[in-house]
């Protein structure tokens, strides 16, 4: 089996593949930089029992991350405590045409995530994630990783108005309220935060696929897609593990 970890800012998500690809546990936690390798074990054999899934069946472990003084003890316990290969995503190792400026710069978790999109549908695409920050990544119709934009994420902006702002509270986001103008604070926030989103997520894929030159296929991914990718015009599917995916497949090039 091999343990695919993709290391975000605000949480940590664990995907179990068989050889064959099949995901057989998926479990997340929020990122907190340990204090050892061994903590980073104790966790994580943890949420294996829940599945009763042994350290020993893990043949290799696959990460990408953004958060560098996280990875180190991700590595160490791959390395030393389970005796077993450990690949990081980067882009000298995400075999993929990368048509950037600086592509040292651009996050092993978006690199993987058009290694998975390119893998499932060999077309143009623009994969929006909704994580932390809202990134936007674009494919060619080759293949190759051709960059993209990078927006505040949904709870970024709902932490700032709630911290900033002495007399709004916090919201669940959970459903969209029934029309755009707000009767009362609680829907003209979940107004102004969904259909902002909204707006800004479908103007930003027009204006990408202009530059493209194409009509790429649209996917989403990240924890926070179903608040957003249900009322999008522009998004045709959500692909909850596209991430541990692109680390499936990186692992199986490599």
């Amino acid at each position: 089996m091999l343990l695919t970890v993709d290391i975000g800012n605000t949480s940590t998500v664990c995907g179990v593949f068989e050889e064959n690809g099949n995901l057989v546990a998926t479990f997340s936690f929020k990122t907190e930089i340990p204090v050892s390798s061994h903590e980073v074990l104790v966790k994580l054999k943890s949420f294996l029992d829940i599945y009763k899934i042994a350290l020993k069946d893990l043949k290799g472990v696959c990460i990408a991350c953004v958060v560098p003084p996280v990875l180190h003890w991700w590595v160490e316990m791959g390395k030393k405590l389970l005796a077993r290969e450990v690949l990081v995503a980067d882009h000298q190792t995400v075999k993929i045409p990368i048509e950037l400026f600086y592509p040292c710069e651009v996050g092993g978790d978006r690199l993987v995530n058009a290694l998975a999109g390119w893998e499932k549908y060999k077309s143009a695409l623009i994969i929006v994630d909704f994580g932390t920050a809202i990134t936007f990544d674009c494919v060619s119709e080759k293949g190759a990783y051709l960059g993209g934009a990078i927006a505040p994420g949904i709870l970024i902006s709902t932490e700032a108005l709630f911290k900033k702002t002495a007399k709004l509270p916090k919201i669940d986001l959970s459903e969209p309220p029934s029309q755009v103008i707000g009767k009362d604070t609680i829907s003209a926030l979940k107004s102004g935060l969904i259909y902002g989103f909204i707006g800004l997520t479908d103007f930003l894929i027009e204006k990408l696929s202009e530059e493209m030159g194409t009509s790429p296929k649209v996917i989403a991914t990240g924890g926070l897609a179903k608040f957003i990718a249900p009322y999008s015009k522009k998004i045709e599917k959500i692909e909850p593990h596209l991430t541990l995916e692109g680390l499936y497949y990186l692992w199986k090039k490599k």
